[in-house]
């Protein structure tokens, strides 16, 4: 039977929307996740705790500003993964410009 490791993005909500995000922006800040796609922070801790132990995101803190900043960026394998989702979050979109009002 296959082992559908997909389901390691389904356990936190948020995940594929962080990457989505993440695959848009480049490397953000934390706070510009709550701030402006409002994203709460109980569940993007867990997601990017969890994506950051998948090595598909990376966390390193900026600490030229202050208040120090929690920058966060998509690796190699989360910019592979991230390109799919796009992907698919693409043909989704196309099909819903189709529905009937």
């Amino acid at each position: 039977m296959t082992e559908f490791k997909i389901a390691a993005l389904e356990k936190h909500s948020g995940i594929l929307r962080l990457l989505l995000i993440l695959k848009e922006n480049g490397e953000i800040n934390f706070q510009k996740f709550i701030d402006v796609y409002r994203l709460y922070p109980t569940s993007l801790y867990p997601a990017i705790k969890h994506s950051e132990e998948l090595g598909i995101i990376s966390v390193r803190v900026d600490s030229s500003s202050y208040p120090r900043k929690k920058m966060i960026k998509l690796t190699k394998k989360g910019e592979k993964i991230a390109d799919h989702l796009k992907a698919i979050n693409d043909i989704l979109q196309d099909d819903l410009n189709f529905l009937p009002e």
